[in-house]
């Protein structure tokens, strides 16, 4: 990538020049559905609050690196996005989230009823499109079978994590496996990409183990932001049990944490002051540290899984990636460290 583009700039760039057309198409496809006219509402809005321009980049990064036709993974990387969109919908639900950064969600504007039936459209659609993958039939029953795999992953992650919220005894260790099980999504995303670009079972496993430690980056990412409420999602998330990955392994450092979220989860106590005494000292306990030690790690490994692949512009191009998701969590502690 030029040097010209900022780090910022440099990752937009790879998810718009590799999937930024199905990212646009998997917004609009159920709209277009003459069919679905009662649900045009929705839909609607749908498509101005949502996109994913991450599973197609990725799929066709991992395509290329196998020195695949990028252009072949479309209609695979079309159905992988509309299956993140119905766990996107009915993660809301399980979450009852009504609202989240800042903007109201499927759920929360139009109901459990409508954000169900939209994600089951969605999943529907998803396996339709894969019927018409042109690609041959054993390798069509590949993709098919890791699709379902991935489908068994995420139901069993969140059977457990709902069972430890009712438990109320949610660690640390099990956040962290349901966040590399969530990861998934991205594992198989390249996994998909390497098949589909006829690359060896070394490779498409290679490019999967890099994919997952994508996936948990980017999932550790968005759980610090809640961590810090940065989202203002805090308060809601601990009155769930669904306590972010980073609150939960300060807690169990902290005597002073552990106390604050258990008063706060028996007297239903959530004043932003409340919510700011945990938050700072949460941070007292070194957890920015922890944060970036753990998010090197996994791109450490990220990366190591690319040495096993031949050098082009793609493995480049996901070497970079990876790396600039590490430069700009850093960066983003900035405010909290003082700098």
């Amino acid at each position: 990538m030029h040097e010209k583009y900022t780090v910022e700039e440099r990752c937009l760039k790879i998810l718009e020049d590799n999937g930024g057309v199905v990212a646009d198409k998997s917004r609009t496809i159920l709209l277009e559905d003459v069919a679905l006219e009662n649900l045009r509402a929705p839909l609607e809005f749908l498509s101005k609050n949502w996109r994913d321009p991450l599973t197609p980049a990725l799929m066709s990064l991992s395509c290329e690196a196998v020195g695949g036709r990028p252009e072949r993974t479309y209609e695979a990387a079309l159905a992988m996005s509309l299956m993140n969109l119905s766990v996107y919908l009915w993660d809301d639900i399980i979450d009852k989230a009504s609202i989240k950064l800042f903007k109201p969600t499927l759920f929360g504007k139009f109901g459990e009823g409508v954000a169900l039936m939209v994600g089951g459209l969605a999943t529907a659609k998803a396996f339709s499109i894969l019927n018409q993958m042109e690609e041959g039939r054993t390798k069509l029953q590949t993709v098919t079978e890791l699709f379902w795999e991935l489908w068994t992953k995420v139901a069993q992650a969140e059977t457990i994590d709902l069972k430890l919220r009712t438990q109320k005894n949610l660690t640390s260790r099990d956040k962290l496996q349901k966040i590399m099980t969530e990861a998934a999504d991205v594992e198989t995303c390249l996994k998909i990409g390497a098949i589909i670009g006829n690359g060896s079972d070394e490779e498409a496993c290679h490019l999967g183990r890099y994919g997952r430690c994508v996936g948990i980056i980017l999932e550790l990412r968005k759980d610090f932001q809640v961590s810090v409420n940065l989202t203002l999602e805090l308060s809601k998330k601990i009155r769930t049990g669904a306590v972010p990955y980073f609150v939960l392994w300060a807690r169990e450092h902290s005597e002073k944490i552990y106390r604050k979220l258990d008063d706060a989860t028996s007297e239903n106590t959530f004043e932003q002051d409340y919510i700011k005494e945990i938050v700072d000292a949460m941070l007292e306990k070194k957890s920015l540290d922890t944060a970036v030690r753990i998010i090197k790690r996994f791109t450490k490994k990220g990366v190591e899984e690319l040495i096993g692949l031949e050098r082009n512009s793609a493995t480049q191009t996901l070497q970079s990636f990876i790396e600039d998701q590490l430069i700009l969590f850093i960066r983003s502690l900035s405010k909290f460290k003082g700098d």
